[in-house]
């Protein structure tokens, strides 16, 4: 069943990609609750339960990654930009390569690439896992209610990505 899972959500993903700004209302899931991790840099340990009635963007990605380094300025400037108006934008470190585990790597590119978001480390690969990823970079974003309502896979459509924010924003002010 989780093959199942997994390629039905490769193929929404597919459809959401080419078709521009969608929502996922009809096929729409709740968020898996982000995993427990012993490394959390520039927050505490967050959870979606504490985070309801909050739009939440989870960025996976991972710091020697060249289309993660490409997307990087436009995540953190929508960070910027939104996180005093009800979006959370947490970064999830998943390495591609045994190199990008050492957490004292992640923190320096952190620090490099003007990271001030929270940045959970996934190294066991357990978040990518339950959010289906298959692509560096990857950005969900989450409705106040929890629930997925984009995907995105690699570089580009960051307009579309502000544009689902903004209109997730409006929704939770109702």
């Amino acid at each position: 069943m989780r093959v199942g899972l997994r390629v039905a959500l490769m193929v929404f993903v597919a459809a959401v990609s080419s078709e521009g700004t969608r929502e996922l209302a009809a096929r729409a899931e709740k968020a898996p609750e982000v995993r427990k991790s012993a490394v959390w840099i520039n927050s505490p340990p967050l959870t979606l339960k504490a985070l309801k009635g909050k739009v939440v963007v989870l960025d996976f990605w991972a710091f020697d990654c060249a289309p993660c380094i490409e997307a990087m300025p436009h995540i953190v400037k929508l960070n910027e930009k939104y996180a005093g108006k009800g979006v959370v934008l947490i970064g999830v470190h998943t390495p591609r390569a045994d190199y990008e585990r050492n957490v004292s790597n992640v923190r320096e590119a952190i620090g490099r690439m003007g990271v001030r978001y929270p940045v959970v480390i996934d190294n066991s690969q357990k978040i990518w896992e339950d959010y289906r990823c298959d692509l560096w970079p990857t950005q969900f974003v989450i409705d106040a209610s929890g629930t997925i309502r984009y995907v995105h896979g690699g570089v580009g459509r960051y307009e579309e990505l502000e544009t689902v924010v903004q209109k997730l924003l409006n929704e939770s002010s109702k």
